[in-house]
This record gives structure tokens, sequence and C-alpha cells, in this order.
């Protein structure tokens, strides 16, 4: 099998079939799996462009990427990528969490009764990160 074929066995199908679980349960299963992926989606991304891939220039492209300042990228890098990918669920921290399938693929940023919130559709970001690859198989 080639690498695309691989990518949707291990990867695409998965997530498909955690969409199939009910009330959305499979979503926190399926941000484990979306964000490393992300992660080296940017990673590649940066080696294809020639870039470095220093720790800098991987902050800098995410939040290009996400549509956030530096600072938010932190808070939502620290919440999702190291709260999943250490505890299986986002960071506990000054800024608070929702998702919902009405937020978007994007972390969205928003002060809800005097609360910071990071509002974000878990199955939106995964799709997004398999379109990504899907749209560029050599990353």
């Amino acid at each position: 099998m080639n690498p695309e074929q691989l990518f949707d066995r291990w990867f695409t199908q998965s997530i498909a079939k955690l969409k199939e679980l009910p009330t959305g349960d499979g979503a926190f299963a399926a941000l484990m799996i979306a964000i490393p992926l992300y992660e080296r989606f940017i990673v590649g991304k940066l080696k294809l462009a020639g870039s470095e891939t220093k720790e800098d220039n991987v902050k800098q492209e995410v939040a290009a990427d996400l549509n956030l300042d530096d600072r938010q990228r932190s808070i939502f890098w620290e919440m999702f990528r190291n709260g999943f990918m250490h505890q299986a669920m986002a960071k506990d921290g000054k800024t608070k969490w929702m998702v919902s399938h009405t937020f978007d693929a994007l972390p969205v940023f928003k002060e809800i009764d005097g609360v910071n919130y990071i509002l974000l559709d878990p199955w939106k970001f995964a799709d997004r990160v398999i379109t990504k690859y899907k749209d560029n198989p050599e990353s």
C-alpha cells in the first residue's frame, strides 16, 4: 500500500469510526489522533518549504495557521496539545474550554460571563487536519 492509503486506513477511517459513537463521545479520542498529526503536518510543511523546524518556527507556523496571536497559540497549545497528549484531557488553567458542534474548526477565544474560554469543535478540527494531509500528501 502507498502512504496515502495507509494514512487513510490508520487515521481517516479511525476518526470516521469514532464519529459513529453516540452523542459525540469519540470527540476527545479524535483530538488525540488529530493533534499530533497536526503538529507533524506543521513540521512537514516547514521542512518542505526549506525552513528550520526549531520550536520558534513551529510556534509561528501554528499561530499563523490557526489564526491566533502568540499568547493565544501558547494557551491553546498548552491546554490542548500538552493536555491531551500527556493527560488525555485539556489542561485546566485560567482559560477554560468548551467543545460543541456549533463551534468552528479553529480555536476561538471568547470571554463569557467574565471567564476566558477556548471554543472548538473537535470534529471540525480533526476533519481540517485530515484535509490538510489529503491536500498535501507530501507533508
